[in-house]
């Protein structure tokens, strides 16, 4: 495994829900920071080599000869099986990246 650092443009969903003030609730005034959770996710793309697996349906034969008296025949038998191959294919896989940050309000 190779490791570089590049920049790039990324959109990230931020999703976050505001504290509203209630001016209705009594008491003495209280200065201090609140903090909110500020929560994304983003999706790092992953190339991997994936096994996929092909199947085929073949009919199989197997023939015999049957003897009786001076006459030969040749009987047959047929029944299908599957064939399947494995080969490595190319694809992307997804990893969700989630982080948090407290933010002052």
């Amino acid at each position: 495994i190779e490791y570089e650092q590049i920049a790039f443009n990324e959109t990230v969903a931020v999703c976050r829900t505001p504290l509203v003030k209630d001016c209705d609730v009594q008491g003495p005034e209280i200065c201090r920071t609140e903090y909110e959770s500020e929560c994304w996710t983003k999706q790092e793309v992953h190339d991997v080599e994936d096994d996929v697996v092909t199947c085929a349906t073949e009919v199989e034969e197997k023939c015999e000869d049957e003897t009786s008296g001076y006459t030969t025949n040749t009987k047959c038998s047929k029944w299908p099986k599957e064939v399947c191959s494995v080969s490595k294919k190319r694809v992307q896989k997804y990893t969700p990246i989630t982080g948090c940050t407290k933010e002052p309000r």
